[in-house]
Parts: C-alpha cells; structure tokens; sequence
C-alpha cells in the first residue's frame, strides 16, 4: 500500500508541473539555443553594416532572463534583459544600455531575423522552447534598471530602478 502512495504522490508531482527550473543557453560559435532537453538551430543576425562599425550582430556574450511571453507583429516574443556589467540588477528591455553602445531590445523569437536577438529558425522547435520555458519553470518578480540618455556609452542623465517589476521566467547564458 505504501508503494502505491508513493506511486501516486510522484505521478501527481510530476503532472502537476513540480519539476526542476529549465535554463537555457544560447551557443554563439554554433548558432543553436537550448533550453532544457530542447535544441534549436537559429538564424545567424543579418549585418547591416554593423560589423564594418566593430560591433557583434549576435546576442552578446553574458546572463539574461527571459520574460513572460509577448506577442509583437503577430509573433511570440520573449523579451531578454541583460545583467548588468557592473554592480547588480538587469537592464530593462526598452533601455539602452550603455555597456553595449547604447542598444538593447534583446529578445528571443521565431520570426524576423534581428541584429541582436536570437531568431530560432523553425517555428514548431521554437514551440517547444516555449513548452519547456513556461511549463518547467517558475515565474518571479524582479526590478530593472533604465538608462536615462545614453550618449557615448554612458547615461549621461543617470540610472534609475523603474517602479514596476518585471516578470521573468528564467535565466539565459549568452556563451
């Protein structure tokens, strides 16, 4: 009898959803993001010149987290909010941020293929991402900062934590 409890306290657990966070990883060198058990293939960014100006049209390197879905364009979109180089906190999506010559706007989708956001080339692999970010993990609040007049690499009018938090899902390693 006690096999048969524990048989049945372990199915609902894992029916439930009571399973370990999922963290994803995007691979730069080879162009695939994993979350979980799930790879994907995904779009190398187009250069609009940007690489003749020194700059990467890859997600750069570092630790994001991924928030709640969006829908943008009549696509799903996961907005991606990057760590900050220096001291604590995540950058908010809509600022620029400074350590990056003043672009932000990371994102994870699977439609147009953007400068600096991570385009997953199918949209049914990318399905499965979303299966595995929203049903194995746990959403959490947290507070981002916002770059106020980004010139030359800098706020020049200051930083300052917005008032509402953001939602996020889980953690990303741009590697």
């Amino acid at each position: 009898m006690k096999r048969f409890y524990f048989c049945l306290l372990f199915f609902i657990l894992i029916s439930k959803g009571y399973t370990e966070n999922v963290y994803c990883t995007y691979y730069r060198q080879t162009n695939e993001i994993t979350c979980g058990t799930i790879t994907c293939p995904t779009h190398i960014p187009p250069d609009h010149d940007l690489k003749e100006d020194g700059l990467d049209t890859k997600l750069p390197l570092g630790w994001y987290r991924i928030g709640t879905m969006q829908i943008r364009h009549d696509t799903s979109w996961f907005n991606l909010y990057r760590r900050k180089a220096q001291g604590s906190g995540y950058w908010d999506f809509y600022t620029n941020i400074p350590e990056r010559n003043c672009v932000g706007g990371f994102g994870l989708h699977s439609g147009e293929n953007i400068p600096g956001s991570v385009t997953v080339k199918d949209k049914r692999c990318f399905d499965r991402l979303v299966n595995q970010i929203e049903r194995k993990t746990t959403m959490e609040k947290f507070d981002v900062h916002q770059c106020r007049k980004c010139i030359f690499n800098s706020c020049w009018l200051g930083t300052r934590v917005l008032p509402d938090q953001r939602q996020y899902l889980t953690n990303l390693r741009s590697y």
